[in-house]
């Protein structure tokens, strides 16, 4: 008998309360396990709606940069979209873009080039902005940690408007405004994206709900990972459905590339639209992937999205090639607590994604750089394993880290090579302090034990009710104890499993 290298959770069921009576056994029992208990909260929650978003004004500071900005674009002062080369930055960008087009300002966008600039806004960057004539810049997606760089902006006579959702550091920029649901105690809800941030300032900026940019906000949330819950799953839910039927050019013809049809879930964007717009940041410049967002001519928007294909295709084989360098480094054994995967020439843009598959492989968390001898750094990205959150327990050794920044799951970070000596230390007393050994085992959360005779087409029409799934909301999982009348191994590397059961005729 094979033996499960996963822990497998059932979740206890709770008794139905009557509330829930109208819900099926299935569909109750996976409401109680979201914490939903009542009518009301259930369909709120299985039929999404606008109106139960957060009002923007509950933001601190939104009042005071939605003035400036309309003084700016009144005044004829040109303003600068400063994003990030991921997929939340890039929609972000778009969106901001959109919406200051949309008022006639004099308005245009950066975002910086991951391999020569780095993560987030820098000195340079603003200087030459300056140099342009810009007298705001607004950041989206970014721009939470950039201490020094607000000082500059102040220099420069630049008034900087931080739209962000990252978390807070030790020291908060000295801005002109700060954007942040991490920063408004009043606001209710503190996990929106980059690129919701930028949606409610939008919103703000226009003077209406701008319903027309919600298929960029479902790439950008979903692409990011935040909890698809409270407003991400409103924004996410009505913005697959804009997505669905968008009429933007560059998203039709990514659509196309992706052989995306009918109803567009979240499976297509996390897995299929995200990662194009990703790699586009993680091999070149980000800007290739704003203009496919921006285009307005479907010739040039396929052209574009040809392009993106390319460069997608490239990064997964660049992946491929790490990947299997960096299993082939000895990396673990059974007193491993962090896996550190390093070697020079690397490349720092998908370094994440390979960080991501070694902690599949090896139930650790996971650094993978690249090293820099010409500047004495290291540079790369960090996943982790839910039981150790990263970003807490890097921030306590923060002073060995040039720069670092990020999640609980994942960050990204910059390093002087000799301090990866104590790094390592430092974490690897952390989780063996902290952690056990069932704690490195990957969590099957399993919903329910259910018979062949409750898997129908109604009950799987019921559960589908309960998407987009994703962080906070994730897709159920059933227990099902049978011997399967034919199993089979499919998929061209034969790496899948197709089982087919029957019972009594079923």
């Amino acid at each position: 008998m094979l033996v499960s290298k996963a822990k497998w959770d059932f979740i206890k069921n709770q008794d139905k309360p009557n509330d829930l009576d109208d819900y099926s056994s299935v569909i109750s029992t996976l409401l109680l396990q979201r914490g939903i208990t009542t009518k009301e909260a259930a369909k709120n929650f299985l039929t999404p709606d606008l109106d139960k978003l957060h009002h923007p004004s509950g933001l601190s500071m939104i009042d005071k940069a939605i003035e400036r900005v309309h003084k700016a674009i009144n005044s004829g002062e040109r303003i600068l979209v400063y994003g990030d080369y991921d997929a939340d930055g890039v929609s972000s960008t778009a969106l901001l873009l959109k919406a200051l087009q949309e008022l006639n300002a004099r308005c245009d966008y950066y975002i910086p080039n991951r391999f020569s600039e780095g993560y987030g806004p820098n000195e340079n960057a603003f200087r030459e902005a300056a140099n342009r004539g810009f007298t705001v810049i607004i950041t989206v997606d970014t721009g939470i940690s950039a201490v020094h760089e607000a000082e500059i902006a102040k220099e420069l006579g630049i008034d900087l408007i931080i739209t962000d959702h990252h978390e807070l550091q030790e020291q908060l920029p000295d801005s002109y405004a700060t954007i942040n649901p991490k920063c408004s105690p009043t606001y209710p809800f503190h996990d929106l994206a980059g690129v919701g941030v930028a949606f409610k300032f939008a919103q703000s900026l226009l003077g209406y709900f701008p319903e027309h940019l919600l298929d960029l906000v479902a790439i950008g949330t979903i692409a990011d990972l935040v909890p698809l819950i409270d407003e991400n799953r409103i924004l996410a839910y009505h913005g697959l459905q804009k997505l669905t039927t968008t009429t933007n050019p560059g998203l039709k013809a990514l659509k196309q590339i992706c052989k995306i049809e009918g109803n567009v879930s979240e499976e297509n964007v996390g897995f299929l639209i995200g990662p194009r717009i990703n790699a586009v940041g993680r091999l070149e410049d980000a800007q290739l992937a704003v203009e496919l967002l921006m285009a307005d001519d479907p010739i040039e928007a396929e052209e574009i999205a040809l392009m993106i294909e390319a460069i997608n295709d490239e990064r997964r084989q660049i992946v491929r090639d790490i990947v299997k360098e960096a299993e082939q480094m000895d990396l673990f054994d059974e007193e491993t607590g962090i896996i550190i995967a390093a070697k020079e020439g690397w490349n720092e843009g998908v370094l994440g994604i390979v960080a991501s598959q070694l902690v599949r492989k090896y139930d650790r968390p996971a650094i993978v750089l690249t090293i820099k001898p010409d500047t004495g750094e290291m540079k790369g990205s960090a996943r982790s394993i839910p039981a150790f959150n990263l970003f807490n327990h890097c921030m306590v050794i923060r002073d060995l880290f040039t720069q670092f920044g990020g999640h609980s799951q994942a960050a990204g970070m910059t390093l002087p090579i000799e301090n990866l000596e104590m790094i390592t230390t430092e974490l690897n007393q952390m989780i063996t302090n902290q952690l056990s050994k069932e704690d490195f085992k990957q969590i099957i959360e399993v919903n329910q034990t259910i018979d062949i005779a409750d898997i129908t087409e109604k009950d799987i029409d019921e559960i589908n009710q309960l998407a987009p799934f994703g962080i906070a909301n994730p897709k159920p999982v059933f227990h099902l104890k049978e011997i399967p009348a034919d199993v089979r191994q499919i998929g061209s590397q034969k790496n899948h499993l197709k089982f087919q059961f029957k019972q009594e005729g079923k």
